[in-house]
């Protein structure tokens, strides 16, 4: 008689428990997580009682249903193998027929959840035509996480927890103490348990290998024993593998260094390093002098869009293995470790030789390269092909270059995402050798190139973007040639003074330009800044002057050796009444023109019908008709002792309807309106003549009017003082 717990015999009288069974320390099944919540959104606690239950509905619903049972345990058992008692106290072990019964009675029953019970049946009846023993390693472990997460915290698991859940009570108690012992608590250990029959075997091994440092190194389990040691076989494989290619790119074999990384990418399609190192290989293997283009990719370039095409390895009327699926890949020149997916072109026929991709938004400024990888499923399927480096760095656009006064200007549309614009200047081909480039300060859309001699000049446009390492990456550039001219010196100072006895003719002068000869026209056109090309618009206006009899000279003037300040030209002419005129001097040389100083000059007629009306004790309404061409008024009021003044626009006096409402005092005043001349203008006043006094209105003074030297004539009305009847109705009349 045994007196200790030995494989085949039982210790008999000595009161030692027998050794603990060994729980399974993964589902051993691929799905399996998928697989728990399809059984739980059933009803079900786990896959036991979803395989008992038809089996229960036949026995309840037979003859001798409702008759009264003696006390017995049809509890299943689960330590070794799946077991389930039947008739006659016999067991049944839960094979494939059983679990195709299972699902046939599913099938026929009437129960709602019949279809996908029967449904999650046929996973389990693949699991068991794979592995005999899958069934009890699912429940087992079902059963082991259900105890573990329903234990209280410091809480032994008891033969009564065990039980409730379905098993026999022959391996409840050793089953609790089981779980108590060695079964892991939820985390990240029994995820990964359950995660790894879905990653190996497989060829995401990098993934596989995360899930294993999670799982014991020396497992008592055999079967994630067997599985481990398979894995750690195939990453001692791809170690060997990386090196050979390693060695091989060392050595200057990029073709050999292209397939060694191929056979290890097959078998590790999820390891970045080894997918870099073949786009690196692969990219030694396009620049070699032995690559053709037909094996290889090209691309064309527009605006910021790449176009990459290449042509299908095999012969036309033969069908490839399984379709092929074309990755096309952007990354970095010298940088392949940040490749990025842009497009998958997958393979419609054998007669589909030229296949095209688009990148419609490259990055700027950077030299890029792109790899077309061909994929079968998630494997790759040969070397991929890698284009020549292509630079994104889009050129300005509309670029021209004209005369300007003293040099070139230059003007040009920049790329949106363009940051520097960098112009270079080449030497004279029409005079010598070519010499430069020189660089030319210039804006984001345009550069002048001043002091320039006479003669044909090149430009290079380019425009900059961020490139790597902080730098700035230029395009190729865009070329323009203009040729430089003569141009005459603007006139720089033109003085205006009033002259004549009434001071109503204006005698203005100047000093001829350095180069050129010089005119003075009344420009009808807006202002332009001194040394502005007016070569066009001179010519209308002296075409006009010409159809009037009086064109200006425009003979060409001798060269001078050495300028020196020539005697001052003058001009006197008269001021037409209510009206105003830019007088502009214009320098010309040949059919170049170029604006110097101008003047304003500015004759604003006299205030016409003002009358004042008191509107209350201290408002009144002044009405009169607008001197034109000025813009602003003053209006005031004054009595003997005090005055106030109001600068009027145009737009207001005319807003509202020809009158100005003024605050004024309550005693007698008179008021003035007086036209004021454009702060750039030189104003001519109306000479100023005596006229009778009009009679002053009751209980009303009004001073007589004395001129101002150098004013602009205005006039004034009397305001009564007092409101009410006997007050004076309106104010007295203008005095010009």
């Amino acid at each position: 008689m045994a007196t200790t717990w030995r494989p085949g015999v039982r210790a008999t009288g000595s009161g030692t428990p027998p050794p603990l069974p060994v729980l399974p320390q993964f589902p051993g099944m691929r799905g399996y997580t998928q697989l728990r919540r399809a059984i739980r959104d059933l009803g079900f606690r786990h896959a036991a009682e979803l395989l008992r239950e038809p089996g229960r509905q036949r026995a309840a619903g037979g003859v001798f249903g409702t008759l009264p049972k003696a006390e017995t345990d049809d509890g299943f058992r689960v330590l070794d193998g799946l077991w389930f008692p039947g008739r006659g106290g016999l067991w049944q072990r839960v094979d494939v027929p059983f679990v195709r019964r299972a699902r046939d009675a599913w099938q026929a029953s009437a129960d709602p959840r019949a279809l996908t019970a029967a449904a999650v049946t046929d996973i389990l009846e693949t699991l068991t035509r794979d592995d005999p023993m899958g069934p009890r390693r699912v429940v087992l472990w079902e059963l082991c996480c259900l105890l573990k997460d329903g234990a209280v915290a410091g809480t032994p698991t008891t033969a009564d927890d065990v039980a409730a859940l379905g098993v026999h009570r022959s391996e409840a108690r050793l089953l609790a103490a089981a779980v108590d012992a060695v079964f892991p608590a939820d985390g990240a250990p029994r995820r990964a348990a359950e995660e790894i029959n879905d990653v190996w075997p497989g060829l995401r091994l990098r993934r596989a290998e995360h899930v294993a440092e999670l799982l014991p190194a020396a497992p008592d389990d055999h079967a994630l024993a067997a599985l481990l040691r398979a894995l750690r076989a195939r990453s001692a494989k791809v170690r060997f593998l990386a090196y050979a290619a390693r060695r091989s790119q060392e050595d200057g074999d990029p073709r050999a260094a292209s397939g060694a990384w191929l056979r290890a990418l097959r078998q590790a399609t999820d390891a970045p390093e080894l997918r870099t190192g073949l786009l690196r290989a692969a990219t030694a293997l396009a620049d070699a002098p032995s690559s053709t283009e037909k094996a290889g990719a090209w691309v064309r370039t527009q605006d910021r869009g790449v176009g990459v095409s290449w042509r299908t390895p095999h012969v036309p009327g033969t069908h490839p293995a399984a379709p092929v699926t074309y990755a096309v890949l952007r990354f970095d020149d010298d940088a392949p470790q940040a490749a990025t997916e842009i497009a998958k072109v997958d393979v419609v026929g054998p007669e589909a030789r030229l296949l095209e991709a688009h990148d419609p938004a490259a990055p700027l400024g950077r030299a890029l390269r792109y790899a077309v990888l061909p994929l079968r499923g998630e494997r790759v399927a040969g070397v991929p092909r890698v284009t020549a480096p292509v630079l994104i760095a889009p050129d300005v656009t509309e670029l021209t270059a004209r005369p300007v006064p003293g040099g070139l200007r230059l003007r040009w549309r920049p790329h949106p995402a363009a940051t520097e614009v960098r112009v270079l200047r080449y030497g004279k081909p029409d005079v010598g050798a070519a010499h430069g480039p020189d660089h030319v300060l210039g804006g984001p859309d345009g550069a002048v190139d001043p002091a320039l001699d006479p003669g044909s000049y090149t430009y290079e446009v380019s425009c900059g973007y961020p490139g790597p390492g902080g730098g700035v990456a230029w395009s190729p550039g865009v070329r323009v040639s203009a040729r430089a001219e003569r141009w005459p010196t603007p006139v720089e100072k033109l003085t205006a003074e009033r002259v004549g006895e009434a001071g109503d003719r204006l005698l203005l002068r100047w000093h001829p330009p350095r180069r050129g000869r010089s005119t003075l026209l009344p420009w009808p056109e807006g202002p332009v800044a001194p040394g502005t090309d007016v070569s066009e618009r001179f010519a209308r206006i002296a075409a006009g002057l010409a159809a009037g009899g009086d064109a200006p000279d425009l003979r060409a003037e001798a060269p001078r050796l050495r300028w020196r300040e020539e005697p001052a030209q003058h001009l006197e002419l008269p001021v037409p009444p209510a009206g105003r005129m830019r007088m502009t001097a214009v320098s010309v040389l040949g059919e170049r023109a170029v604006a110097g100083a101008s003047v304003v000059v500015e004759r604003p007629d006299s205030v016409r019908n003002l009358t004042v009306r008191r509107l209350s004790a201290d408002r009144a309404l002044v009405r009169f008709a607008w001197p034109e061409p000025t813009v602003l008024v003053l209006v005031s009021w004054h009595d003997a002792t005090r005055g106030v003044a109001h600068r009027v626009a145009r737009t207001r006096h005319l807003a509202s309807g020809g009158a100005v409402e003024l605050a004024v005092p309550e005693t007698a005043c008179t008021v003035s309106v007086t036209p004021l001349s454009r702060p750039d203008a030189v104003a001519v006043r109306w000479p100023y003549r005596r006229r009778p006094r009009t009679p002053s209105c009751p209980r009303c003074r009004r001073p007589r009017p004395r001129p101002r030297r150098g004013g602009t004539a205005g006039a004034a009305g009397c305001v009564p003082g007092g409101h009410g009847p006997r007050g004076c109705p309106t104010g007295g009349p203008a005095t010009p």
